[in-house]
């Protein structure tokens, strides 16, 4: 069959087919390329959203307890139970979080200079009132308080671990 007997249509048609062969051999390229690559790119979505809500949330312990600690420290004299003050304060700072997933120590000075702990204990029923007692002024107080924090699941890995904050603040 010579070409030049071959109309220009019919010619161009049978490239077009033949393109549509080539083409079709790669139609689902990008359908396997997106099937491995999605799993990846969501645990790391995940990933880094799991690990930025665990910083917030670690500031705003932070944030909790320096408030906590200030309170205690700035109420010395007119409070009888500064673990119970700590607690509230604590629960009234992060009202949405879990109250009995708390952890509470307290290290009072007194005048002698000699650090009393109070504590852990874990939950909303933390006392100390001798503690009271204790309270100097110039001597430093200090609250540390964890929280059982929950991180988000990659995976069905799930990793358990407390944030933990630690303030100091001085009775006047």
């Amino acid at each position: 069959m010579n070409i030049n007997n071959i109309p220009n249509h019919a010619v161009l048609r049978a490239h077009r087919r033949q393109r549509g062969v080539h083409s079709r051999n790669e139609e689902g390229n990008a359908l396997v390329e997106l099937a491995l690559s999605l799993p990846i790119l969501m645990a790391l979505l995940t990933g880094t959203a799991s690990f930025s809500l665990a910083l917030y949330n670690l500031q705003q312990l932070g944030n909790a307890t320096s408030g906590a600690a200030q309170l205690v420290a700035a109420e010395q004299g007119l409070i009888t139970d500064p673990c119970a003050a700590v607690v509230t304060s604590m629960t009234q700072s992060l009202p949405n979080w879990n109250a009995s997933s708390f952890t509470y120590t307290v290290w009072i000075t007194n005048s002698g200079g000699t650090a009393t702990k109070f504590g852990p204990t874990t939950g909303s029923s933390f006392t100390c009132k001798a503690g009271a007692a204790d309270m100097a002024q110039n001597e430093p107080i200090t609250v540390s308080v964890s929280y059982a924090y929950t991180w988000l699941p990659i995976f069905n890995f799930k990793p358990s671990s407390a944030l933990t904050s630690t303030a100091t603040s001085m009775a006047d």
